[in-house]
């Protein structure tokens, strides 16, 4: 092996190194911002669950008083 292919061998190698540390940088920040991404998933879920409970909760009442006064005017309480 010539003294120009040791260079070029351990050129290469250089490249490569810092080239997986850019590769493995990007990959730790992908799984933060997947983690960040869950979280954020997780809250939305709860709010949606909150709101839902309020919605439904808003629909039965408004549903149940339409029926009383209904009822009311038909004279039947």
């Amino acid at each position: 092996m010539t003294e120009q292919e040791r260079i070029a061998i351990t050129k290469y190698d250089l490249y490569y190194e810092a080239r997986m540390t850019k590769v493995e940088c990007a990959v730790d920040e992908l799984k933060k911002d997947v983690s960040e991404i869950k979280h954020d998933v997780h809250e939305i879920r709860k709010d949606m669950r909150n709101d839902f409970r309020w919605t439904l909760g808003i629909f039965l009442g408004s549903t149940a008083g339409t029926l009383i006064t209904m009822a009311h005017g038909f004279k039947w309480f």
